[in-house]
């Protein structure tokens, strides 16, 4: 298995993090958090696209779901875009790029906005992504 989940986690972290002191960035799946606002980042698919002649995978297409979640009084929706606007710019820097994009408010003039969105690339066995 091809699998650098830990450095594309680490370096989205860090730089949402530098651009949003507070933020609480995780690197799993969450139905609701518990402090806002929480970007998850979790990897969802990871299988092998190519193997060599002897059956080493040279290439794994991967895909990972972001969720940002705000609860921003008077501006909720606006955090929330301008978060996914940092992760998605950081995301497509890695070479990964946005398949899906949901909005998905649990409860009509519900308390918490979340954006749900998934990204997808093809990784080699040294690191290197590329566009799928």
């Amino acid at each position: 298995m091809i699998d650098y989940s830990n450095e594309i986690f680490n370096a989205v972290a860090v730089d949402l993090r530098s651009l949003y002191p507070g933020i609480r960035v995780v690197g799993e799946y969450v139905a609701s958090p518990a402090a806002f606002p929480t970007v998850t980042l979790d990897e969802i698919s990871n299988v092998p696209d190519y193997l060599d002649s002897a059956g080493q995978s040279k290439y794994a297409r991967v895909q990972y779901r972001a969720q940002v979640f705000t609860n921003k009084e008077g501006g909720k929706r606006a955090q929330a875009r301008q978060i996914f606007a940092s992760l998605d710019v950081k995301m497509q820097s890695l070479g990964l790029f946005c398949k899906t994009y949901t909005t998905t408010p649990a409860i009509y003039n519900s308390e918490i906005y979340s954006i749900t969105a998934t990204y997808e690339g093809v990784i080699d066995r040294n690191g290197v992504i590329y566009r799928s």
